[in-house]
């Protein structure tokens, strides 16, 4: 029989009583699967579902094991210390106990604290030079766009932080934003300085009706009102940054008022 009698002359297999061609995606019929019989018969049973593979953790602080460590560094210990019984931290009081044992002269506890605070400082140096290095390229730029839209009449940007609450130290190289730094926190203050508007308006109303009235009585109310709408005022204002605060109206300095 010739070569092409077995390949049929084009390079492929011929099965000399079928005429069917073996080649790719057609194996030899003794090779090929059965009707009705599971080409792996080992395999996943038939009706059986597949087990989704548990997902992978990838936020570090949310896995178990990191949960229960924090959990329990931070656990209150009591300790005793002389007479007294203290309540910490467990890792403060590991802390202490690291110190209490370097200042007995253990050298290991001594290298390990000196480390330790080392790479505190480090980090918060770091951390402080970068966190003033932002701020104040934050404020520059936010400036010159608040000069640039009053220079041109144009509507001044709602920037948040507003550069003002930005408030930087060159001597210390301190920097720390007082007021808003989102849009969540800017509703929180917006509700703080409504509230404390709204305390001056109640202040001024019955500070106007304490001139006015005439019975006794009537201006003692009046008067007791406008004292704890001040409180109230003075409360919220305090705890501003200077940026929000403002000077109250019809003030009342009487002895029982929020300011003497």
């Amino acid at each position: 029989m010739s070569n092409d009698s077995k390949t049929g002359g084009k390079g492929r297999a011929t099965n000399a009583i079928t005429s069917y061609e073996i080649g790719y995606a057609k194996p030899p019929s003794h090779s090929q699967f059965v009707k009705g019989k599971s080409g792996n018969p080992k395999g996943r049973p038939k009706g059986s579902r597949a087990v989704a593979s548990p997902p992978i953790a990838t936020d570090f602080a949310n896995q178990r094991a990191n949960r229960l460590l924090m959990e329990e560094v931070y656990r209150p210990v009591t300790l005793r210390e002389g007479d007294k019984t203290i309540v910490l931290p467990l890792i403060q009081g590991v802390y202490r106990a690291m110190g209490v044992a370097a200042m007995k002269g253990n050298r290991h506890a001594q290298n390990l604290i000196a480390d330790l605070v080392q790479q505190v400082e480090t980090a918060e140096r770091e951390g402080n030079e970068e966190l003033y290095q932002s701020l104040f390229l934050y404020k520059t730029k936010a400036k010159l766009k608040l000069a640039h839209a009053r220079k041109n009449g144009l509507p001044e940007p709602q920037l948040i932080p507003h550069p003002d609450d930005i408030y930087i130290n060159p001597r210390t190289g301190q920097a720390q934003i007082r007021g808003p730094m989102n849009e969540e926190d800017k509703a929180e203050w917006d509700k703080r300085i409504r509230a404390r508007d709204e305390a001056q308006e109640e202040v001024s109303y019955h500070a106007k009706a304490w001139r006015n009235e005439k019975d006794p009585n009537m201006k003692r109310v009046h008067l007791d009102f406008l004292h704890g709408e001040q409180k109230i005022f003075d409360i919220i204002n305090d705890n501003l940054p200077p940026h929000y605060q403002t000077d109250l109206k019809d003030r009342s300095w009487e002895h029982d008022a929020s300011r003497s």
